[in-house]
């Protein structure tokens, strides 16, 4: 199947509570024309009532060939993570992930931000 501009994939983790402080980690690949500005990996929280509350992280733009590590801080709730991936104006374009881990860390929990951007 070929996707069309606007056309999105969205990756759920299960529902699950998560603790103030828990940071995500992922890797991602995003390669896409230098001129393609609608192409997006978002990441949000999505609530036991189906809706998208929190926008976590929004990355645009052409990343190259390699992949990158992303952190982000989750803030406490129960939820569900959304990665989007919407396709851009290009047909050879490339959105991948890897690697999704949760860590926690008693000693050191990390700070919830408003929005993270790539």
């Amino acid at each position: 199947m070929i996707g069309q501009f606007g056309d999105q994939v969205t990756l759920m983790s299960p529902m699950r509570t998560f603790a103030e402080g828990t940071e995500m980690s992922f890797y991602f690949h995003m390669r896409i024309s230098t001129e393609d500005k609608t192409a997006a990996l978002t990441v949000y929280t999505y609530s036991q009532l189906h809706v998208f509350e929190h926008c976590l992280l929004e990355i645009r733009g052409n990343h190259g060939t390699s992949w990158h590590k992303r952190e982000v801080c989750l803030p406490g709730g129960t939820y569900q993570l959304a990665f989007v991936a919407t396709h851009g104006l290009q047909f050879l374009s490339d959105i991948a992930l890897d690697e999704i881990e949760l860590s926690f860390d008693d000693s050191k929990p990390c700070k919830p931000r408003e929005k993270y951007e790539g």
